[in-house]
């Protein structure tokens, strides 16, 4: 069950959104979880084309993008540095995480 701290984080993670992405950026399915603690995950298009599973659990926000092997944590996706668990909750740590996605995403698009 979502209190108003998490709330208060999917506004965060959709404003979040909008800023890196603006109009690239399509919100879809949104899917509470049937868990004893605050759980969610979010369906998002980025650019079109690109899948990506925004995980949230009691404070910790991950990112998971659609590859043919199913969905993938951004951390395996990547060298640069992600922020996980608490700390990817942290305002400027979800910027730093979704601007390490979009340069991600954006090497596909070539």
């Amino acid at each position: 069950m979502l209190i108003e701290e998490d709330r208060k984080n999917i506004e965060l993670i959709r404003t979040t959104a909008q800023k890196v992405w603006g109009e690239d950026c399509v919100f879809g399915d949104f899917k509470e979880l049937n868990s004893p603690y605050p759980e969610f995950e979010w369906n998002i298009v980025l650019y079109g084309r690109f899948e990506v599973r925004i995980e949230y659990e009691c404070g910790g926000i991950g990112n998971m993008v659609k590859t043919a092997d199913g969905y993938i944590t951004l951390s395996r996706l990547t060298d640069e540095q992600v922020f996980r668990g608490l700390k990817s909750g942290i305002p400027e740590n979800l910027l730093h995480n979704f601007q390490v996605l979009d340069r991600l995403l954006k090497t596909y698009m070539d």
